[in-house]
């Protein structure tokens, strides 16, 4: 009875839920099959590879965090005009489409490039396509699920894309073994490029053809970005904090992003099949809980249970500093506290996109990309820095952040007013 009761509810709710919010799905089990990353930190192509490519093209650290640094500086002087233009056009479906359509080229530019400077020339291009398009699709996704759906629907579509991520990692990681392996990169990795660049071609049809405008009230407001934008710190006072949150953890995660796989590959001595294996233990771990966590986290508390993800993520950074390079095989460790952590934050994701009116969903798009590409200007080429003195610091900032000042910072945002609207 308990099975049929939870297959007759999974159908009611997949009944009940709208065209673009399964569209959305079908984008995220494609793309996710071969390693295409989507948000602030997967603009660059080759997946969990992109640093390796890099390394192996002949960039130092240094130049590696360089290529994020000015992608992130293309990235702050767009942010609010673009955030403007999202707010004011009133056929989003278009004007994604078109960002989509103009960033194409980019996997396929990076995987036939013979230097790194090419990567760099196609990151900026791929940037300034992903400010174009990335707050119209925040929007959608926003809008294609109702307030009491979203963190099931979250949930869902983790526990979806994690079955297929299961698989992804070690395909892919047969793929360049194929090629080769890390050995022989940069040219075992190219083929990836060139499975992401089809991947991107699909999902622009399938938007094309089967995406629908998201119908969502706008406002007629047209101040401003300083004016309006301190209109939204006045109606939701701890949007200040939250953009500082944003901005301290993207400040830490830019320090450390672009070297995670150069770190397991050069300093823990892992193979392209441990590093394959860690991709398919964090998915594992999402599979398994990402319906659980988001029971508990409305029966628990969002945030609270957001406030342990942060302790386990701290475990999860302090777990890859002590793994020995004699046992690669033990960042395994990482990567199921790293998948822990991810499940138990759902329901912070959830909250975060509450807390915004959507009206005011594009200039805050804007003005936390504005932020965070700001700190994110410095902080790979920091990074970059830091490996060259000893490659853990990097890590040891990521574990006092996460325990010591972003936990603390997220307790301090108060709980929007039940009156508003989001």
């Amino acid at each position: 009875m308990f099975r049929l009761g939870f297959i007759y509810d999974l159908k009611t709710f997949w009944t009940r839920q709208s065209r673009n919010f399964k569209v959305l799905l079908a984008r995220d089990i494609i793309s996710t099959l071969v390693g295409v990353m989507y948000g602030p930190y997967g603009g660059g192509g080759g997946g969990a590879y992109g640093s390796i490519f890099l390394r192996k093209l002949g960039a130092g650290t240094v130049e590696i965090g360089l290529v994020s640094s000015i992608s992130s500086f293309v990235n702050m002087i767009l942010s609010i005009p673009l955030g403007l233009l999202t707010d004011r056009v009133k056929r989003l479906k278009r004007l994604y489409l078109v960002g989509h359509l103009l960033a194409l080229p980019v996997n396929l530019v990076e995987g036939f490039a013979s230097t790194w400077q090419m990567v760099l020339g196609s990151r900026i291009w791929g940037t300034m396509t992903m400010r174009l398009s990335q707050p119209v699709m925040e929007i959608i996704s926003i809008d294609s699920l109702q307030n009491k759906d979203r963190a099931r629907g979250i949930a869902l579509t983790r526990m979806v894309t994690s079955s297929v991520g299961l698989f992804s990692p070690i395909l892919l990681a047969h793929v360049i073994n194929y090629y080769g392996g890390l050995d022989r990169a940069p040219d075992s990795l190219r083929p990836l490029y060139v499975l992401q660049f089809g991947v991107s071609l699909l999902t622009f049809i399938v938007f094309l053809l089967w995406l629908q405008e998201p119908k969502v009230d706008r406002g007629e407001s047209r101040a401003g970005f300083l004016a309006s934008s301190m209109e939204l710190f006045r109606g939701v006072p701890g949007t200040w904090r939250l953009l500082f949150l944003n901005g301290l953890n993207s400040l830490m995660m830019g320090i450390r992003f672009p070297f995670i796989q150069l770190y397991f590959y050069e300093i823990k001595k892992a193979d392209v099949f441990i590093i394959g294996w860690q991709g398919t233990v964090t998915t594992a771990v999402s599979l398994v809980l990402s319906v659980p966590m988001s029971q508990l986290a409305d029966h628990f508390g969002r945030r609270k249970l957001s406030y342990i993800g942060h302790v386990v993520f701290a475990l999860c950074v302090l777990s890859a500093i002590l793994v020995p390079p004699t046992n690669p095989e033990l960042l395994l460790v990482y990567s199921f506290l790293s998948g822990l952590g991810t499940t138990m934050e759902i329901g912070w994701w959830a909250f975060q996109q509450e807390y915004i009116p959507l009206q005011y969903r594009g200039r805050w798009v804007g003005l936390n990309t504005l932020v965070n590409a700001m700190v994110n200007i410095p902080a790979p080429f920091l990074g970059g820095l830091i490996w060259n003195i000893a490659p853990d610091i990097a890590w040891w900032l990521g574990v006092i952040n996460y325990a010591f000042v972003a936990l603390p910072l997220m307790m301090s945002i108060p709980e929007k007013k039940k009156s508003e609207d989001s």
